[in-house]
């Protein structure tokens, strides 16, 4: 025997002599299944890790445990653990000595008889897991061989490279199968319902495409891959030869774990007001996470620590984000909130368990199962109502498109119906007519097309306002189309109402007539119809028979198609406007008269530019007829193509083609030279220009009349602008404005044909009025008819009231001369007198006077 074997034998006689006895303080017996070891349990740790069974059995320093389990909590040291048990006989029962605690990774059992070496029998976990004949268990189960009586004593090395807790118990063979078997089905229970949770969500994530979903399975799938290192499971049969893969899979399960949980909360609640700093708090988590991963390949038991640390931070900020989404009113968040709460106090208590602040017991153990557990149902519950909720609100945004469908659909109807209606009236417009003036032209038979227009209707709306004009213009409506209701000729244009005419514009009325059985004259008919509607507006009873207007086309005779028949109607309106007549029937005549308008408007730009217009000039007489005072400019064109055109018809041309500006700058560049003529022949006579409401509408032009009257030093004093009482209702303000430039600029301002209108009385008051002009209606009738001597003689007190000279248009005889003169009519002109010449006739005539 070496010298080296004598010390040893010395030290363990030494050991034997000096240690203490260990009594037996559990005595196993047959009926019994198990025996908890942990009541006397003694405990020494190995800092080295190279302490020998001799070395252990010499050292004098035991430390009693404090708790019911041995709980070290984090430490990368060994502990031996020392306890008892008597055996009294020889049994037939195979016994092991089982820690459990799932993530111990290596044991060493020595057993000693009456505390003396050498050891009777030795195992290591090792050895199970390699034979594979006791590892049927979910915690180490080292076995004890038969036949072994007596006072034993237990030596237990374990080992763990995360938290090390050392519950030490004595099983039966029989209770380890029946707790292997429990565990089992509780495990299984567990990870079936992760699996079948993956295996839902995964089919709805592939169905739906809800990123939700997707970050929910990968949850699961993580939290699996981390119970499976804490239950026990992933060492009894995915790595039961690699034990410290545990150390690895427990703090990357944890990391993989907290930020899918991140991304899940934030995909799940999709609330928007995450506060800056929850928002910053949850990216910072997840970055801690991933470098959680990251570092537990270098260092794994460092991780394992971390990985506690780090599932305290991030439930805390998913219970916060929760809770501010159920402040936030998302409805889902309540099971959020719960769900993560389970899983904390779950975790709460495994983790108090793991570091040691907490007993061990199976609450404890299984406390993080549990809380997983609630949590993923919880969940999935809260996924479930997101479903319904998600399909509630389809089925409201469905309601709501519906909705909407149907409002675009009434306002497309109600489009419709304002596009085919007449917005004050409402009554069919031109669109409804068309629509049944096409229908007509596709049928066999006559029909008449009748188109209305009272244009004093327009009138009054430029000089009582829009408002009573279209109030009047409705009842006046109203009354036609009552009245249109009664003649079985009258088509009937929208049975809604019923509706027999349409307005094609404001002021105007238009309706059908079918002529198939009609064997009358139409004139007499249609003027009954139209002329008979009287409306009562502010209490004032007032007849539109007056002024009326009336065209009307025949159909297939005036025209084949809708447009047409209405353009030939239109023509035979303005027919009856311009001949007087109340109802004019369309002709050829009329066409004719239509297409030389036409011409005419496109030949007078060329007439003005090769000067074929010429003034011609009507004197005006003082009130006695015996002293020329002035003259009025009246334009004339001798047309070598269409003959004589009347002056009115010339300013209608122009009027209607815009033309009006380059007319009346032609009129005022010729007045100006006729005006130095008259002053060569020394005739220092006033001289009356009209001018158009389109003139006196554009400020610009009236601006460059009176610069060019200075330019060509015209006097200022002999200048009279007449304007027409009409024109003043139209853009009133403007001609106002123009009136009060010229007015300004020394030049007289003369209101023409006073009395045909309607508003002259409002705007006196408002107008630089210098004289008024009495229409010749008036005048040429005065002696034959008392109203309008009435009429003279009443304009005439009012002139002289407001302090305004008069002329008097229309003089054709001596007796009207007379009476003009009498009631104190400043200036007379007619034909009494001379008819308008040109300026050569007109000099010679003024200067034989």
């Amino acid at each position: 025997m070496t010298e080296k074997n004598w010390m040893v034998l010395l030290i363990l006689a030494f050991a034997m002599v000096f240690s203490p006895a260990l009594s037996a303080n559990v005595v196993i017996q047959g009926e019994s299944e198990h025996y908890s070891l942990n009541d006397e349990l003694t405990y020494t740790l190995d800092p080295t890790g190279q302490m020998t069974l001799a070395g252990v059995v010499a050292k004098g320093e035991w430390l009693d445990k404090s708790g019911r389990v041995l709980n070290l909590g984090f430490t990368d040291s060994p502990v031996w653990v020392r306890t008892s048990v008597q055996i009294p006989e020889t049994s037939s029962e195979q016994w092991y000595v089982v820690v459990p605690y799932p993530l111990l990774e290596e044991a060493e059992l020595h057993i000693l008889r009456d505390g003396g070496l050498p050891s009777v029998h030795r195992v290591t976990s090792e050895q199970v897991r390699q034979s594979r004949r006791h590892s049927n268990g979910y915690s180490i189960s080292l076995p004890i061989p038969r036949g072994l009586t007596g006072n034993l004593d237990l030596l237990l090395r374990a080992d763990s490279s995360t938290s090390l807790q050392v519950p030490v118990e004595l099983w039966r063979e029989d209770h380890l199968l029946d707790r292997y078997i429990t565990q089992s089905l509780s495990w299984g229970a567990y990870f079936g319902l992760l699996s079948a949770l993956i295996i839902y969500n995964l089919f709805l994530f592939l169905s739906i495409r809800d990123g939700a979903y997707g970050y929910y399975v990968l949850y699961l799938a993580s939290l699996s891959f981390a119970m499976l290192s804490i239950s026990g499971v992933g060492n009894t049969f995915i790595w039961p030869q690699s034990p410290t893969l545990t150390l690895y899979a427990l703090p990357i399960g944890t990391g993989f774990l907290s930020l899918w949980a991140l991304l899940f909360a934030r995909e799940f609640l999709r609330w928007p007001g995450f506060s800056p700093r929850l928002n910053r708090s949850m990216k910072l988590a997840a970055g801690l996470a991933t470098a959680l991963i990251v570092y537990t390949l270098f260092d794994p038991f460092s991780g394992a620590q971390l990985a506690g640390l780090l599932g305290i931070l991030v439930v805390t900020l998913l219970i916060a984000a929760g809770a501010g989404g159920l402040l936030a009113g998302i409805a889902i968040a309540r099971y959020f909130v719960l769900a993560w709460t389970a899983f904390a106090l779950g975790a709460s208590v495994y983790l108090l368990n793991v570091f040691g602040f907490l007993p061990v017991n199976a609450i404890t153990n299984n406390a993080l199962a549990v809380g997983s557990a609630a949590e993923v149902l919880l969940l999935s519950f809260a996924l479930a109502h997101r479903i319904k909720e998600e399909r509630a609100h389809k089925i409201s945004a469905l309601q709501l498109q519906q909705d909407a469908e149907r409002q675009v659909r009434e306002l497309h109807l109600k489009s419709l119906e304002q596009a085919m209606h007449d917005s004050v009236t409402r009554m069919p417009n031109t669109s409804l007519l068309n629509h049944r003036l096409k229908e007509t032209t596709q049928q066999d038979g006559r029909v008449a097309l009748v188109l209305v227009h009272y244009p004093q209707v327009k009138e009054i709306a430029s000089s009582m306002g829009y408002n009573l004009a279209e109030e009047m213009f409705r009842q006046l409506v109203n009354n036609f189309n009552h009245a249109l209701a009664g003649p079985d000729s009258i088509i009937c244009l929208e049975t809604k109402g019923p509706s027999y005419l349409a307005i094609p514009d404001f002021g105007s009325i238009a309706f059908m007539m079918d002529l198939e059985e009609w064997d009358g004259r139409l004139e007499p008919f249609i003027e009954q119809v139209v002329g008979n509607h009287d409306v009562t507006v502010n209490s004032i009873r007032l007849p539109l028979f007056m002024n009326l207007h009336c065209g009307v086309a025949i159909y297939p005779e005036h025209g084949d198609t809708a447009e047409v028949l209405f353009q030939n109607a239109s023509a035979a309106r303005d027919s009856s406007a311009r001949d007087k007549v109340t109802v004019q029937v369309y002709s050829e005549e009329i066409s004719a008269f239509a297409r030389r308008r036409l011409a005419l408007m496109g030949a007078l730009p060329q007439a003005i530019e090769a000067e074929e217009l010429e003034l011609y000039l009507q004197p005006q007489m003082n009130g006695t007829g015996q002293t020329l005072v002035g003259v009025e400019v009246l334009i004339r064109w001798n047309s070598a193509r269409f003959g004589s055109v009347p002056a009115g018809e010339i300013v209608e041309i122009a009027e209607n083609g815009g033309l009006m500006d380059l007319l009346s700058r032609f009129v005022i560049r010729q007045a100006w030279k006729t005006i130095k003529t008259l002053q060569e022949k020394n005739l220092n006579i006033t001289c009356s220009i009209n001018l158009s409401v389109q003139n006196l509408t554009n400020s610009s032009f009236t601006s460059h009349v009176l610069a060019d009257a200075k330019q060509n030093a015209m006097p200022m004093d002999r200048l009279i602008f007449e304007v027409t009482e009409t024109s003043m209702m139209h853009n009133i303000d403007a001609v106002v404005g123009s009136l009060l430039l010229i007015a300004d600029a020394g030049c007289k301002v003369a209101l023409d044909d006073f009395g045909t209108g309607y508003s002259s009385l409002a705007y006196l008051s408002r107008l630089p009025i210098n004289e008024l002009k009495i229409d010749r209606c008036f005048v040429s009738q005065m002696c034959t008819s008392k109203h309008n001597l009435s009429i003279v003689e009443n304009t005439l007190k009012l002139a002289k009231t407001l302090n305004l000279e008069t002329v008097a248009e229309g003089v054709e005889d001596a007796e009207t001369l007379e009476m003009l003169h009498k009631l104190g009519c400043h200036r007379v002109q007619g034909y009494h007198f001379a008819r308008p010449m040109p300026i050569g006739e007109f000099c010679e005539w003024a200067l034989s006077r």
